[in-house]
């Protein structure tokens, strides 16, 4: 897998051994999201720990309280008087959290806090702030409203205005969403050279349509920071090993009513369709249409031994001559008996293409 530094992360919004598989259901996450950006990783431990208190909300009590998760483990400018109170299983859903400010770590396993004293909105917000942790990512827990309300502030609470509303209940993340969010991750790091961050290229040769043998791990990669941050309660797991081979992306989420349960949304196989290879070979179009099938097939096995509620094949396409969905043309009866659905995003050697697209497109409409 590829890293990307912290100039790629991503803004989406103004922002059966029973022990082993029950162990691991409850600790997911831990170590799936290591290479993702802290703040996501932040997001997501605290999105999870809130999931767990609010599905058991009629046993954990909860004051009409807010709550401030900042990413902070060590407390900083706290008075002499307000010494932080150690919780070592934070994650287990266990200690009430509204009223409090939490000091975290990326992984939300453990936590620091100090109770908050009632104050206005404006007062909570100050007093982060007065502590010189205004420009730290920040999770704003309300208990308040009638359905208690999460916000995200990736760059602290001194940018109210940057703040990102997350869903913590456990409603089905359907196919829509997904490609919402994809949607998303294209426009902003995908669509031309100038959208992918300097760490992490689509294109080794753009000028001559020579994709980088990187291209798959890339898009995999920013696929699921976005994901992971659109969908904080839910895990994406990647390169997932299995008797029909290794998947791509899987989105799964604790199933709080089930024991150890697992909800898995669906999986999603990623080809990158390309004219040439890193070095100037030209892919020809029978090895795409290939490509293109075994793309299907995967998605409806990885589906069927995981036990997924969906499958899709996801192509990003860099050829010289964009097609669209008729990229599936041949596959198309293959993909409905499989049940397997299918979309596909272009993606620009250069910006000129894509001014000459877009405008073409207009022209076309009036």
């Amino acid at each position: 897998m590829v890293a990307v530094s912290s100039e790629s992360q991503l803004s989406l919004g103004s922002w059966s051994n029973g022990d082993f598989a029950h162990t691991a259901a409850l600790n997911t996450g831990a170590g799936a999201d290591v290479d993702l950006p802290p703040e996501v990783r932040f997001l997501g431990g605290v999105a999870k720990l809130l999931q767990r208190r609010l599905s058991g909300a009629a046993d954990h009590e909860e004051p009409s309280r807010p709550a401030i998760f900042l990413l902070q483990p060590n407390p900083i400018g706290l008075s002499t008087d307000s010494q932080p109170k150690r919780v070592p299983m934070l994650d287990n859903g266990l200690t009430p959290v509204a009223g409090r400010l939490w000091f975290v770590g990326q992984v939300v396993v453990s936590g620091k806090y100090i109770e908050l004293e009632d104050s206005d909105d404006d007062g909570l917000f100050n007093l982060i702030s007065g502590l010189g942790l205004g420009t730290v990512p920040a999770v704003l827990f309300d208990p308040r409203t009638s359905v208690p309300s999460v916000r995200f502030y990736p760059a602290g609470l001194d940018d109210l205005d940057n703040c990102q509303h997350v869903t913590v209940d456990n409603h089905s993340v359907t196919l829509s969403e997904i490609y919402d969010v994809i949607d998303k991750v294209h426009q902003q790091c995908l669509i031309t050279p100038e959208a992918q961050p300097k760490a992490g290229k689509l294109w080794k040769e753009n000028q001559k349509w020579w994709a980088s043998e990187q291209a798959e791990d890339l898009v995999q990669l920013y696929l699921r920071t976005g994901l992971t941050t659109a969908f904080p309660t839910c895990t994406v797991r990647h390169e997932q090993t299995g008797i029909p081979g290794r998947l791509d992306l899987e989105i799964e989420q604790i199933n709080p009513h089930v024991d150890g349960g697992l909800i898995r949304h669906a999986v999603l196989e990623l080809k990158v369709l390309r004219s040439f290879g890193s070095t100037g070979t030209k892919v020809s179009d029978s090895d795409t249409l290939a490509w293109v099938d075994s793309g299907v097939r995967q998605a409806a096995s990885y589906r069927d031994e995981r036990g997924a509620l969906a499958a899709t094949l996801c192509c990003f396409d860099m050829r010289t001559v964009s097609t669209g969905e008729a990229c599936f043309d041949h596959v198309r009866e293959l993909a409905a008996t499989l049940s397997v659905d299918l979309k596909a995003w272009y993606v620009f050697a250069t910006s000129a293409h894509y001014r000459e697209a877009t405008t073409s497109a207009a022209v076309s409409q009036n």
